[in-house]
C-alpha cells in the first residue's frame, strides 16, 4: 500500500501442533506402490489440505514449516513423517475451526492411505485486542504526523499481546520493505523511522491531554 505505518488492531491468536503419520518402512525397489504405507506421501497430501484451508479462509494462515521423515535413507519408503503446523487468526473460533477440520483432514488422509496419524498441540495462544480508546489515540497521533491511519491486524506475536492481559495496550508497525521478515534481507527505511518517531511525540502529547 506504500504506506509508512500501521495501526494494529489486534494480534493473531496462535495454534501449534505436532502431528506424525506413520506407515511402514520398506524397500524403495522391490514394493510395488499399491502395497505402500508410505508416511512421507501421506504428509505430502496433508500439507496441499493445509494450504487450501488457508486459502479458503479470510486472514486465515497455515503453515507447515518442518518435516522430519525417518528413516530418511533415499532408497527407502519413508515410515513415519512429523510435520509440525502453525495456524493464526484473529479470530480464536475461526482458528479453532480450521485446527479441527485440519487434524479431521489427516484423518481422512491417512485412514484412506493404510497410515496412523497422531497429533499434540504445542500452543494454544488467544488472540489479544489492542485497547480500543488507545488505538485511537494512535490513529489520531498518526494523522497528526500527515500520515494515513491504516488499521491492520498482526499475524505475529508480541509482547502486547502479554502486556495486554495486564493493562491496556496499543502498538504501530512500521512497514518492512517487500513484506519480509525472519531473513537478512529485513530492513526498515530512515523516512519510516521518522514517522513513528514523530507519531509517538504526538501520541504522548495527546494521552497526556486525555489522560493527564
Amino acid at each position: 500500500m506504500n504506506l509508512s505505518l500501521g495501526v494494529v488492531t489486534a494480534i493473531a491468536g496462535q495454534s501449534r501442533l505436532d502431528v506424525r503419520f506413520e506407515g511402514h518402512a520398506n524397500h524403495a525397489g522391490t514394493t510395488p506402490m499399491h502395497l505402500r504405507h508410505d508416511a512421507l506421501a501421506g504428509a505430502s497430501e496433508w500439507i496441499g489440505a493445509v494450504e487450501r484451508e488457508a486459502l479458503a479462509g479470510r486472514d486465515l494462515v497455515a503453515t507447515v514449516g518442518k518435516i522430519d521423515a525417518r528413516p530418511g535413507a533415499g532408497n527407502v519408503i519413508a515410515g513415519s513423517a512429523a510435520l509440525s503446523l502453525d495456524v493464526r487468526h484473529v479470530d480464536d473460533g475461526i482458528r479453532k475451526q480450521a485446527v479441527a477440520r485440519l487434524l479431521d483432514s489427516a484423518k481422512q488422509i491417512a485412514a484412506r492411505r493404510g497410515l496412523t496419524v497422531t497429533s499434540e498441540l504445542r500452543l494454544d495462544q488467544p488472540a489479544a485486542p489492542m485497547d480500543a480508546g488507545l488505538t485511537e489515540v494512535l490513529a489520531q497521533a498518526v494523522r497528526a504526523g500527515g500520515h494515513s491511519d491504516h488499521r491492520m491486524p498482526s499475524g505475529a506475536g508480541h509482547d502486547a499481546m502479554i502486556m495486554a492481559k495486564q493493562m491496556p495496550a496499543a502498538m504501530l508497525f512500521l512497514r518492512s520493505p517487500g513484506g519480509i521478515s525472519h531473513h537478512p534481507d529485513e530492513s526498515v527505511l530512515a523516512q519510516d523511522v521518522a514517522a513513528a518517531l514523530e507519531t509517538g511525540a504526538h501520541f504522548l502529547d495527546q494521552l497526556e491531554r486525555t489522560y493527564g
